[in-house]
C-alpha cells in the first residue's frame, strides 16, 4: 500500500467512526428524552399553553356532604398581617376581640411572651440581649380598631 492509499484508508475510517457515533449519541438522547416510561415528552406550543391556562382548574367541592349530626364549622376571620418594629404578626378580630394568630421577632430579638387568647388588647414582648448587642426590650400592643387589628409599639 501506498501512503496516499493509507490516508485515504483512515480519514474513511475515521468518518465512520465519526458517523456511528453520532447515531449512537442521537439515540441515546432520544432514549433520555422517553423516560423510563417509554412515552415522548410533547412540547406544547403557544397556543396550547395559553388555553391551559384560560380554562378553570377543577376544584374540590366546598360543601361536603354533612349528617344529621354534625354541625357546620365556623370559619375564621381573615387573618391581618402586621409589620412593627421589624416583626411580623398575625391577627385577626372577632366581636371587636384581638387574637393573635402567629409571631415571628425582628431580627436580633426573641420572642418573650405574647397573648394567645381572645382579649381587647395582646401584647407581645421581644427582647434583645447578648453581648455586643446591647438590651432591649419590644414591646407591641394589638387591638382591633374597625373590625381590623391595629399594633402599636412601646420601646424600652
Amino acid at each position: 500500500m501506498c501512503v496516499g492509499s493509507r490516508t485515504a484508508f483512515a480519514m474513511v475510517g475515521w468518518l465512520v467512526a465519526a458517523a456511528a457515533a453520532t447515531v449512537v449519541g442521537l439515540g441515546a438522547v432520544r432514549v433520555i428524552g422517553e423516560g423510563i416510561s417509554g412515552t415522548a415528552a410533547a412540547t406544547l406550543t403557544q397556543e396550547e399553553v395559553a388555553e391551559a391556562l384560560a380554562s378553570p382548574v377543577p376544584s374540590a367541592s366546598l360543601s361536603p356532604s354533612r349528617s344529621a349530626s354534625t354541625r357546620p364549622s365556623r370559619t375564621a376571620p381573615p387573618a391581618t398581617v402586621l409589620r412593627p418594629a421589624g416583626s411580623t404578626i398575625t391577627a385577626h378580630c372577632e366581636g371587636g376581640l384581638v387574637k393573635i394568630d402567629s409571631v415571628a421577632p425582628p431580627q436580633g430579638y426573641a420572642t418573650v411572651d405574647y397573648d394567645r387568647e381572645l382579649t381587647d388588647e395582646a401584647e407581645v414582648r421581644f427582647d434583645r440581649g447578648g453581648k455586643g448587642q446591647g438590651s432591649g426590650r419590644v414591646e407591641v400592643h394589638v387591638t382591633c380598631a374597625g373590625g381590623r387589628p391595629q399594633a402599636t409599639l412601646d420601646d424600652d
